[in-house]
C-alpha cells in the first residue's frame, strides 16, 4: 500500500492531467456544431462537479491523520472512479484520434 504522501501526490497528479484533457476538449468544442457544444457543455458541468468532489476528498485526506485517512480512502476512491468514467466518456465522445 502506498503511503499517505505518495497516493496523495500521484492522485493530485492524475487530477492536473485530468484539467489540461478537459482543457484540450474544451478548444475542441470551439469547432463543434451548437447542439454538440450545448451536449458537451452539460457533460462539463457534470465533469466539473466530479473533479470538484474528487479535488475536496483528496484536500480532507492529505489533512487526515492515518485512522481517518485509510477511511476516507473508499469515499476518495469512488469519487475517483466517478470522475474516470466522465473522463473516459468526454474522450470518446470529444477528442479526436
Amino acid at each position: 500500500m502506498a503511503s499517505q504522501d505518495d497516493y496523495v501526490a500521484e492522485a493530485k497528479a492524475q487530477l492536473d492531467k485530468w484539467n489540461a484533457e478537459i482543457k484540450k476538449m474544451q478548444a475542441e468544442a470551439e469547432k463543434m456544431t451548437a447542439d454538440a457544444q450545448a451536449q458537451f457543455k452539460t457533460q462539463m458541468e457534470a465533469m466539473e462537479a466530479q473533479r470538484q468532489q474528487a479535488a475536496e476528498q483528496l484536500e480532507k485526506m492529505s489533512k487526515a491523520n492515518m485512522a481517518a485517512w485509510q477511511d476516507m480512502q473508499s469515499s476518495y476512491q469512488s469519487a475517483w472512479k466517478a470522475m474516470e468514467k466522465g473522463m473516459e466518456d468526454a474522450r470518446k465522445r470529444y477528442m479526436k484520434g
